[in-house]
């Protein structure tokens, strides 16, 4: 039977409880049987019951968890590689750290979509209401002072007349936009492609890189310090992004790698560049590369943050101005002419 897909946030907590039960010197089987018990997620109970039951049939920690089908592939490798290397208790806490980066890292994305989302439909409610029931009200004042709207104010109230006579239209395409932002924030496969969208256009070329040199940066300090070698680490590392243009050099890397070592092929195919070049270069002379990899990774979180916040912050007062721009306007192509009767009269 296979499960749902777990979210990040949920790996992050599953890996973190157990990392806290091997900790605590409990086995995996009976860290399960605690974990089942204490549950009070209905998503996570049929995942728990099908490794306990394969647990309890003498199969390993990585087989029960794989027959679930519901961790990440690179998940899975790091839990197979902890658990022969007997280092599954670091393994299972380094992966609590990064699949919480991932999920900040999404949620991130989504505050920066879904505000700017939320304002434009506010906008677009706001102008329909004014030139669907406001701008009538106005034309019949000037059809009683003998008038009528002209101009830009005659377009905008026809344009108001039309979406009143095909509401029905309005409402239908207002409901698709709605289904269409439900399917890109809460389903799996949406949430996927509008990261994908988001990172390669709306947040900017540089921030989109920036994201995904963080999780290429956390999956390789988790690869290593689980004691893949380098090119095992590069390789599943590369799996966890998907920018185009950083896979590409990547792959370049890792031809590289038969003539020289990881840090000159990185520094040298511009993957990394300036402190983050020397950081590199310093991790492989000392094998430090592992935590000069976390190191980096959390630098990058930090920059990608604030990007975003910075990002919302000038979106949000940019939405209100357009907005009342855009009010303004219509209202004083009526107001004008209005003003301009009243004092013939």
């Amino acid at each position: 039977m296979k499960s749902k897909q777990l979210t990040n946030s949920e790996i992050a907590a599953f890996t973190s409880q157990i990392s806290l039960i091997l900790h605590a010197g409990i086995s995996t089987y009976e860290g399960i049987s605690i974990m089942n018990e204490d549950n009070e997620s209905e998503d996570m109970k049929p995942i728990l019951d099908i490794i306990f039951n394969h647990l309890d049939h003498g199969e390993s920690f990585y087989d029960a968890l794989a027959i679930t089908q519901a961790f990440p592939n690179y998940f899975l490798k790091m839990v197979e590689i902890g658990e022969v290397s007997g280092r599954l208790e670091d393994v299972m806490h380094n992966l609590s750290i990064h699949y919480q980066r991932l999920h900040e890292n999404n949620e991130s994305i989504k505050s920066a979509i879904t505000y700017p989302f939320i304002m434009i439909i506010m906008m677009l409610l706001v102008v329909i209401v004014l030139i669907t029931q406001v701008l009538p009200i106005f034309n019949q004042v000037f059809q009683q002072l003998g008038g009528s709207l002209t101009g830009f104010s005659k377009m905008i109230l026809d344009l108001g007349l039309s979406l009143s006579t095909y509401s029905y239209l309005f409402i239908g395409g207002l409901v698709i936009l709605i289904i269409i932002f439900f399917y890109f924030t809460k389903n799996e496969k949406g949430k996927t492609s509008s990261y994908q969208f988001l990172t390669h256009w709306y947040l900017t070329k540089n921030l989109s890189l920036k994201l995904a040199l963080s999780k290429l940066t956390s999956g390789m300090s988790i690869a290593l310090s689980s004691g893949l070698d380098i090119e095992q680490s590069l390789e599943m590392s590369k799996e966890l992004i998907n920018h185009k243009e950083l896979k590409e050099k990547l792959e370049k890397v890792q031809q590289d790698l038969n003539e020289k070592d990881l840090a000159t092929a990185l520094v040298e195919q511009q993957v990394f560049s300036g402190m983050y070049a020397r950081l590199i270069r310093i991790g492989n002379k000392t094998g430090h590369m592992d935590e000069i990899m976390k190191k980096i990774a959390d630098q990058y979180d930090q920059e990608t943050n604030e990007r975003i916040s910075h990002l919302i912050s000038i979106i949000e007062p940019t939405l209100v101005a357009i907005l009342s721009i855009i009010v303004g306007i219509i209202l004083l192509s009526v107001m004008l002419p209005l003003i301009g009767i009243m004092s013939s009269l």
